[in-house]
This record gives C-alpha cells, structure tokens and sequence, in this order.
C-alpha cells in the first residue's frame, strides 16, 4: 500500500471473553473455547460441539426496549465495535464502518420457522427472515457508535472479516473517511451447522489445525473490529498506535465453490503481493496467523502454500491456527485472526495451533499447546473462502521503521480516474448488453401481471450452471456478458455484486427440511449454494475470475455501494478491472412477503433482474486499446442536509436523469438542483419491482451516453435512507 494505516483499536467478542484482552490471554494460555452446542438442537448431526459466546446478554447491548428485535450477530457487532472505539480515542473527522459477515440474525429467523411443523413453506413463517438482512447489523454498528459517512456490508464466506480490512483501507486513503471501524461478525445458527455437518466437515471433536489426525473443523461465533485510520492523522493527534497494516492482496482461485485449489498457486500468489505491497520480504516475516481450519485440504493446501513461499525461512516463521481455540466464525474470522495477530506483535506473544499434537506438515514451525514469547517485527494473517476468493493481510510493529514515500505511478492524475467499459442488463425486458442496453430498458413496454419474461437458466451453459439459483444465474449471465463487451477475460478482474436478501425459500426449506427430516438426510451439494456469497462464487468460477469476488448486502442501494467497492479495491490496485453492480433472482417468499412496489402510475408487479458494468482504471483501459462506455465521476449518498454533490450539468438538453424509486421529499428536492430540470426518465416501470433496478439503473445510465448522444447523465435512487447519485460522462466529454 502507498501508505501505512494505523491501527489505533481493537475490540473482540468471542468464545474465549467479551473483550480483547480477556480473549488473548485466554489464547495465549492455550484455553479452548469449546463445549456442548446449547444454542439449538443438534439433532442427528454428526458433531454437537461449537465455540459459542456463552455469557452474551443481547438485552444489555440493544437499546431499551430493542432487544427482541436484535440478533446475537448484532450484539457481538456492537460489543467489539464499541471496544475499538474507546481504545482509539474521540477524534473528529468522518467515520466509516465496513463489516464482513455471512449469517446475520438467521438464528433467531430459524426460531419462528420451527415454531410449528414442516408440512408446506408458509411465507407469513418466513417473513422473519427478510427482518434481519446481513446488513443490519452494520446499521447497528452506526447507530451505537453515532452515525457512519460510509458503510458497506461484505460476504466472501470466510474471507469476509480480511475483506472488510482492504475496504477500509481503501476508504481513508482515497480520503473518503478519517476513520474506519472495519471488521466481522458472525452467530452461531443452524443454516450452516447443519451444512458443514451434511458435508461432513466437522469433528465431532473440538479441531486439530494441521494436525496428521486432524478430521474436519470446528464452528464458532464471535466478532471483531479493529479502528483504522492513515498514519499520518493517528500520529498527528497523538494516538497510541498498536500496528501498522502494511499490505493486503486478495483474490479468487476460480476453482471450485468449497474445495480449494490444491497446488496453492493462488495463496502463494496472494502472500507474496502482500509481503511486496508491505515491502517485506520472508526474511522480514516473523509469523503467520494461519486460516488453519481443520479440514484434510484446505490446511494441506496451506501448509504447501507457506513452505513455497517462505523458503529457507520456514523452520524460523512461526505458524499458528486459532481456530482450534476460537473455532471457525465463518465471516468472523478473518477479522478475529487479524486482530489476534496484531495482539500478538504489540504483546511479543505468538499464540499456540490448541489441538495439534503430530505435525502433517513438520518443517512448519508450529507453536503447541501455550503462547510463546517472541520478539515480533511484521506478521502475516491469511483467510481463505467459499467460492475461493482469499486475503492475506500483513501487519507491521507500531515501532517499525518509517517507510520511504511510495513515488507516484507515471500520469498518476489520469490513472486514479475510472471508466466503465462494459455493460449488461437483464430483465422482463431480456437480456441485453452494450450501448442497446439503454433503449432496450428505456423503450420497454411496463411489464404486466407479475409474468417473468426472463429466464435466467437460459443465459448460461446448463451443465456448467446446473446447481444455480436464479440469482447465482443472474451475476454470472451479467458478468460474462459485459466482460464479453469490454474485452476482457477473468484475468486480475475483480467482481461485487449484490443481491439484498439471497436465496430465501432455498434457505428456508434446508433448514425446515433437516429439522424434521435430520441432518443427515440433508443435501450436501446445497448448503455451499446457500451463503450469502454463492452468486458472486459461482460467477467467479464459471467466468475464471482472478480478483477478489464477494457479495454485497445493502438492500435497494447495493448497486451502488457494489460500485463504491469495485472502486476501492482498484485504487489498492487488488484488481485491474471490476464487475459491479446488482442482481435479485425471483424468489416466491419474498415476493409474498414484500408484495408489488408502487410507482407513480401504481401498483409495479414483483420481478428479477439486474445490471452490470466493467469498472477499469482509465490508463489500463488505454492500454489495451478499449474503447470506454463512459467516465465514472462518483457515487455520493446524499442526506437532506448535504451539499449538492455534483456540478452544474454542461448542457442541460445533453443530459439525462434516470431514477428507480423516489420518495416525493426526494423528488422536490431534486427540482431544486442544478440537475432539476434535465430530462428524467424512471426505469420502473421496464424493471417491475425487484432491490437490483438500481443496478440496471447503472448500466442504463452508463450506456445512454453514446446511444443517446449524450454529455452527461445520473442515477438516482432513493434508498437506505438517503438519495444515491451517480454521475457518469461521455468519453468525448472532458471529465
């Protein structure tokens, strides 16, 4: 990374303690957060074990009256968020808050579906599921530590809590905050107890990491947040800097939806970018937190992977696992490892592998049974996810050595600026890509009745997509059609895509089914289908997409925050190139529980669909001759009491306004703006009523500037709260 963030707090919720300290002293004595699963019935399950957080009173942390509406993920959240913040100390400036997770309140969903017994799918059961979204518990965070300028919610499976790091990173060194609470939560539910169970992933016994017995992993809860802000501001006002994140690289194997890549060629890729972004070498390595799970391949793959980098430094870099410990907190996990392994080099401690008795891979340098104490000076932590996509994060000492100014890339002005080169979108108006996805959508006829004109199964080979829901279906028809236009391959490209709630009847009826049925008579090839990030994972997989590919849940403005992502892992330069945007396949329980939308000519039925766009770097774009769809100039999340983001359209009759769905305070005070009186046109109506039209907003927007002849246009989009807008312009058009 050009520059050094600084860490200035840490906050963990977990097995082992409600705080960081009690949770690293505990690992250091090489405790074991291990006992018999109380939070629900295990069934016939296999194992019957887990880490849970025993003495977390949910009622303590919501505000009053609110705690039947919060989950155990929304607790943990908060509990550590708060932590972190106190550590770093009151700072004014902007604060942004990025979380990772993957099952949010689905817990306390599952309670009221088992309520009563299984004998057909009841939307009014289900309807609790749409009550805790993933990206609640963010907006919970905000509340309690008193409002975010920027957020985002994250799914990469167990990567998710190390992908929210790069984020925040991102956020403060393009100087869009001044600080970021950035980490991971995850409870405990029986979605993905009983999913790794049927796939025969769990021990029966607490986990043995890298262990020559070892025999599946071990599930647990928790959460963390670690504070992040540039080194230059901590230092400026005086705060205590606990370490420094130096560098981070992500990435995607595109290999298979839950085994890894066996030959390791993407983890060793992925450290050796992230030692290089930290200007380290193995030399300058002293320990690595390992993902460590557990199970036969992925800790196999791991350990061939760190002998390969590390080389003649193997037998003197300390490697440990704290999942024997802390268990596997799915999306949790990344930031609890890395919050450990900050710990570990403020305290000079390396936390033991708890569990490992035999090495399976000896000429590792495994730490057993107690902490050790160590003189540490740089430290890697590693995560890798369903799907395949992986981070591996690396951690400085706060004494380490000033590093030298990182010189700007050669027309850095022109480089920092991003242009979309590929479009596609799909619909009850078909499924369309390049420049004709702007009349396509805005020529459509309203769609009628509620009819699904668009089948999703129909954009792909049906062999390769035989498992796909229709919203995996949708990312992975959208992605391939616009990198099909922009002229790319999955080579270094990065995908974010959203979809608001998942796949909630497929959900929903593996849950009631094993609950009756039991869990072993479950469908194994299902659950990795399940998890928030299976769309973008399978999307990876089938397009060959290198770069970071996750999920993002942010409900109607998830298209643009997908956008506001692919930007940031651009500027750490984690990819050259990022699909982004939105994609909500039909699913029967929530079009029963959230009926038709409405618009100003009425009822709009319930529909699927989504759009895409290519996002590069201008000056990767220009070298590889692309011709660009359009300039980006920004996505702003506007509150009634901000400034107007935008300048003055050029000329007004050039522009064009596209909007989804706007409240009439929204509407009002857009006429107030310079833009007010540009020509306005609502993609509603050719959409129906679905949470990725703001996605096929996007790529409408994007391609309208050539077909339509036009200089500039915006996305509107009334959401979250606040008034989303997006500014694109024409190549031809200075930006």
């Amino acid at each position: 990374m050009a520059e050094r963030v600084a860490i200035t707090g840490i906050g963990i919720v977990s097995a082992l303690g409600l705080d960081a300290p009690t949770t690293f002293a505990a690992l250091v004595a090489g405790k074991r957060g291990f006992g018999p699963l109380s939070l629900f019935e295990p069934g016939d399950a296999r194992a019957a074990i887990a880490a849970e957080v025993r003495d977390l009173d949910v009622a303590s942390v919501a505000p009053g009256g609110a705690a039947e509406d919060w989950s155990r993920t929304d607790a943990m959240a908060v509990l550590a968020a708060r932590e972190a913040l106190a550590q770093a100390g009151g700072a004014p400036g902007k604060l942004g808050v990025c979380l990772g997770g993957t099952t949010g309140g689905m817990l306390e969903t599952e309670h009221g579906l088992l309520a009563e017994p299984l004998d057909h799918i009841d939307p009014a059961r289900a309807a609790r599921l749409l009550s805790h979204p993933l990206d609640l518990t963010t907006q919970r965070v905000a509340e309690a530590v008193g409002g975010a300028a920027r957020s985002a919610t994250l799914c990469a499976a167990c990567s998710s809590g190390a992908l929210s790091l790069v984020e925040g990173a991102a956020w403060l060194l393009e100087g869009a905050v001044d600080r970021v609470l950035a980490g991971g939560a995850d409870g405990l539910c029986r979605l993905t107890y009983f999913g790794f169970d049927a796939l025969g992933a769990l021990d029966r016994e607490p986990c043995r990491p890298f262990d020559e017995k070892r025999r599946g992993l071990g599930l647990g809860e928790g959460a963390a947040f670690l504070c992040l802000e540039r080194e230059a501001a901590a230092r400026g006002r005086g705060a205590t800097i606990l370490a420094f994140l130096s560098g981070a690289a992500t990435g995607a194997e595109a290999h298979h939806i839950t085994h890894p890549e066996p030959s390791g060629d993407r983890a060793v890729e992925l450290v050796t970018r992230a030692l290089a972004g930290a200007g380290l070498t193995p030399a300058k390595l002293d320990y690595v937190n390992a993902h460590g799970t557990g199970t036969e391949q992925n800790d196999a793959m791991e350990a061939r992977a760190l002998l390969r980098v590390l080389g003649g430094e193997a037998r003197r870099v300390f490697v440990s696992s704290s999942k024997g410990q802390l268990g596997h907190t799915l999306g949790a996990a990344g930031a609890l490892e890395a919050a450990v392994t900050v710990l570990g080099l403020g305290a000079g401690v390396v936390p033991p592998t708890a569990g490992l008795v035999e090495a399976a891979e000896p000429q590792l340098r495994h730490v057993l049974e107690r902490g050790l104490p160590a003189p540490l000076r740089a430290a890697a932590s590693c995560s890798f996810g369903f799907g395949g996509t992986g981070a591996v994060l690396v951690f400085e000492h706060a004494d380490a050595p000033p590093r030298a100014a990182t010189p700007p890339r050669a027309g850095s002005e022109s480089a920092q600026a991003l242009v979309v080169t590929g479009v596609a979108a799909a619909g009850p108006f078909g499924a369309v890509s390049g420049e004709a996805v702007a009349r396509a959508v805005l020529d459509a006829s309203p769609s009628a009745g509620g009819a699904l004109v668009l089948d999703p199964g129909a954009l792909l080979d049906p062999e390769r997509s035989r498992r796909f829901d229709r919203a995996a279906a949708l990312v992975t028809g959208l992605a391939e059609r616009a990198l099909q236009e922009a002229g790319r391959d999955g080579a270094r490209t990065g995908l974010a895509m959203a979809t608001a709630f998942g796949s909630v009847e497929r959900s929903v009826r593996f849950v009631l089914r094993a609950a009756e049925r039991g869990v072993r008579r479950a469908n194994p090839a299902e659950f990795p289908h399940l998890v928030a990030s299976a769309a973008s994972g399978n999307a990876s997989i089938y397009v060959g997409l290198t770069g970071p590919a996750f999920g993002v849940c942010s409900g109607f403005a998830g298209a643009e925050v997908s956008l506001q992502a692919g930007a940031a892992y651009l500027e750490l330069e984690q990819a050259t190139a990022f699909v982004v945007g939105a994609a909500e396949g039909f699913d029967p329980i929530v079009a029963e529980v959230l009926g038709p939308g409405r618009s100003a000519s009425g009822p709009v039925p319930r529909s699927e669909g989504g759009g895409a766009v290519v996002l590069e770097r201008a000056d990767v774009a220009a070298a590889r001759g692309a011709k660009v769809v359009a300039h980006w100039l920004g996505t702003f999340a506007l509150a009634p009491s901000d400034p107007w983001p935008c300048a003055p359209p050029r000329n007004p009759a050039r522009t064009l306004v596209v909007t989804t769905a706007l409240t009439r305070e929204q509407a009002a005070a857009f006429a107030l703006t310079p833009w007010g009186a540009c020509p306005r046109r609502s993609i509603t109506g050719a959409c129906g009523q679905h949470e990725a039209m703001s996605g096929v907003a996007l790529a409408v927007a994007a391609a309208a500037l050539r077909e339509l002849d036009l200089d500039e246009t915006l996305v509107l989009n009334g959401a979250a709260g606040a008034l989303w807008i997006t500014h694109f312009a024409r190549p031809t058009v200075p930006p």
